[in-house]
C-alpha cells in the first residue's frame, strides 16, 4: 500500500523513463495535462457506463466497442503517418515495471538512478495499449527485488484520468486472479 492509500499492483510491462532537471518539471507538467482522456478504452468505458452483456445493453455495448476500435485505428494511423513515436523515446531508457499504483511506480533500475532524481515517465498499460500514460516522478528508494535493482518513483504530476485507468487495471487483474482461483477449485 502506498502512502496515499493506493494499492501496489504487481505487474510487468514496458516503461520508458529519462532523467530531467527540476526546471524541466513545469514543461513536462504542461504536456501531461494536454494528454487526451483515456475514456475511449473499451473496458474502461464498459465499466464507466455500467454496461453488462444483457440484451438491452447490446446497442450501447456496440457503440462503445466501435469507439474503442476507432481510437485504436486513429492511434495506428498516427504512428504510421508520423513515424515519430520511435524518435520520441530515443532519449529514454527502456525498462520493466515491478509494480504500479496510482501514486507511484517501481521498475527495474539499470543502476544509473539515484534517490532524488527527477524522471519523465511514459508507459502503456496492457488493457489500453493505445493510451500513453505520462507522468513526472521523483526516485524515493532503490531496493532489491527478485535479484534486480528496482527504483521506487513517486509520481509528482500525473493526469487524473491516468490514475483512474491504473486503478481500473488493478481491479481487472484482481478479477482475473479470482477467476483463476475459482477454476482451480
Amino acid at each position: 500500500m502506498s502512502e496515499e492509500g493506493y494499492r501496489l499492483i504487481e505487474s510487468k510491462f514496458v516503461i520508458y523513463y529519462t532523467k530531467i532537471t527540476q526546471e524541466q518539471l513545469q514543461k513536462e507538467k504542461e504536456e501531461i495535462n494536454r494528454i487526451e482522456s483515456h475514456d475511449d478504452s473499451f473496458n474502461f468505458l464498459m465499466a464507466q457506463n455500467n454496461i453488462d452483456s444483457s440484451y438491452d445493453n447490446l446497442n450501447k455495448a456496440f457503440v462503445v466497442m466501435m469507439k474503442e476500435i476507432d481510437a485504436k485505428l486513429n492511434y495506428l494511423i498516427t504512428l504510421l503517418r508520423d513515424g515519430k513515436e520511435k524518435e520520441k523515446f530515443l532519449n529514454y531508457n527502456k525498462s520493466y515495471t515491478c509494480s504500479v499504483s496510482a501514486s507511484e511506480i517501481n521498475f527495474i533500475n539499470n543502476s544509473s538512478l539515484q534517490i532524488g532524481d527527477f524522471l519523465s515517465i511514459s508507459f502503456f498499460l496492457p488493457i489500453s495499449s493505445h493510451n500513453e500514460i505520462k507522468a513526472t516522478a521523483k526516485v524515493e528508494d532503490i531496493f532489491q527485488k527478485n535479484g534486480n535493482s528496482c527504483a521506487k518513483a513517486k509520481f509528482i504530476d500525473i493526469n487524473k484520468n491516468s490514475q483512474e485507468l491504473i486503478i481500473y487495471y488493478g481491479l481487472l487483474l484482481d478479477r482475473e486472479r479470482l477467476k483463476s482461483k475459482q477454476l482451480e477449485l
